[in-house]
């Protein structure tokens, strides 16, 4: 089974509207409210694959049944943890004539120690019947930037491998936590590293640096231009099959999605990394933060390019 954790879940609204611009009044058409947050979207990938997945993380007392809702029509197990608050929403804003796409988060609701230690005993209780535990997205206020380095050292003692999708400060404690993977996205590595990454040669660089700080395991996506990928055998670069994109949200999700499938289905680096690329691709031909079925995944593999040496 693989299990997703959300800590910060938020409700998704899309709108399109045309000519966007800043600082005056705009009006659009909501297109999808979707329930969102990196963990849900990965979970919501996963199902759509044919995989046995659950979903934990923190809900709203007050409108986390939107949520909660959402997953059990999706055919999606889940068990999380209620907290005082509303979800957050983010608003992503497609607009078609300058061919844009702002994005507008909220921060999301106040966490309490005490609902940190019920997330702990989660993972103390998943963690036994897990293959992989992704923990994605952004922690909500109140949640010190080791949490996630705390649940995946709690996780590894249990024998369940973990992947991570993290930015700043949670991103740099979780690495040190040696989780089996990390997928970060260009801008992200430059901010933990320090550096700019302009060249093929410098991500590579980097995806052998995030190796030795203590992933066994690195992608690292670079939205249109494909992605690089690094183990201590391989390093690989795919370039994604060229599509009519509608919406980036969620593209890395499913990229992280289809990762762990391909582990827990024992396909090779090469294999994962291929049917990763193609899943983000796939991802971004759809509304909102819909995911893409494997069928649609699959028929786009023959068209991914992957590139030994990064």
């Amino acid at each position: 089974m693989i299990v997703t954790v959300t800590l910060n879940p938020a409700i998704d609204k899309s709108l399109t509207v045309q000519r966007f611009e800043v600082g005056k009044t705009n009006r659009g058409e909501v297109r999808r409210i979707d329930a969102g947050g990196k963990g849900i979207n990965v979970a919501r990938a996963l199902k759509q694959f044919g995989a046995e997945v659950c979903a934990l993380g923190f809900v709203a007392e007050s409108d986390g049944h939107f949520i909660l809702d959402a997953l059990a029509a999706c055919g999606i197990g889940a068990d999380f943890t209620k907290v005082p608050g509303e979800t957050r929403v983010n608003v992503k804003i497609h607009d078609p004539v300058y061919e844009t796409e702002t994005e507008l988060n909220e921060p999301g609701f106040q966490v309490f120690p005490e609902h940190l230690e019920k997330m702990k005993e989660k993972i103390r209780e998943y963690g036994p019947r897990s293959d992989l535990i992704v923990f994605s997205g952004s922690l909500p206020p109140g949640a010190p930037p080791q949490t996630f380095a705390e649940l995946i050292t709690i996780a590894k003692a249990l024998g369940a491998k973990c992947m991570l999708d993290a930015a700043g400060l949670p991103l740099r404690l979780g690495l040190e936590a040696k989780p089996f993977l990390l997928k970060p996205n260009r801008a992200e590595v430059e901010e933990l590293l320090k550096a700019a990454l302009r060249t093929p040669g410098e991500l590579a660089g980097a995806a052998r640096r995030l190796l030795e700080m203590g992933a066994e395991e690195v992608v690292i996506s670079m939205g249109a231009d494909g992605a690089v990928a690094a183990t201590k055998q391989d390093l690989l670069r795919a370039r994604p099959p060229a599509v009519a994109a509608r919406s980036c949200v969620g593209a890395g999700d499913a990229m992280v999605a289809a990762l762990a499938y391909g582990k827990v289905n024992h396909l090779s680096f090469r294999e994962s990394f291929r049917l990763a690329m193609a899943a983000s691709a796939a991802a971004v031909t759809l509304e909102g933060s819909r995911m893409a079925g494997l069928p649609l995944v699959q028929s786009l593999l023959a068209q991914v390019q992957i590139e030994d040496g990064g």
